[in-house]
């Protein structure tokens, strides 16, 4: 992670996946399976252990979200149908609090993308 990260993270208390991101780790996750099928992978690696120390805290299946916490930290994580056979993923992390995350958002967002490719690979 790097410093300037870091520093920004003094005051800054979330990250998320988009679209068009300035940096290309944070662009939103295309994948070639059904929505379902990835709220189910999704909740496989949580309730496995693949995403250490995370628990699921509510999931709405009609709205494609899930929502995950840690300590001080939620994540809620939005899978978005393309086509039958085709969704995406955007992931919003924060932290509760005075100070920043010091980057531990954007840490735990590829942190969450690394597990979940264990059960789905992303498209290029």
């Amino acid at each position: 992670m790097s410093t300037a990260r870091v520093i920004t993270g003094i005051w800054r208390k979330h990250e998320e996946t988009k679209e068009n991101p300035k940096e290309s780790s944070l662009k939103t996750r295309y994948y070639r399976k059904s929505r379902e099928s990835l709220i189910n992978d999704i909740k496989k690696v949580v309730q496995n252990g693949k995403f250490a120390g995370w628990a699921l805290l509510n999931e709405d299946v009609a709205r494609g979200e899930i929502m995950l916490e840690k300590g001080a930290y939620g994540m809620v994580i939005t899978i978005y149908k393309i086509t039958p056979m085709q969704a995406a993923i955007d992931v919003y992390c924060s932290k509760e609090g005075m100070l920043g995350d010091f980057g531990n958002s954007y840490r735990y967002i590829l942190e969450f993308f690394n597990a979940l490719r264990t059960e789905a690979e992303p498209e290029s």
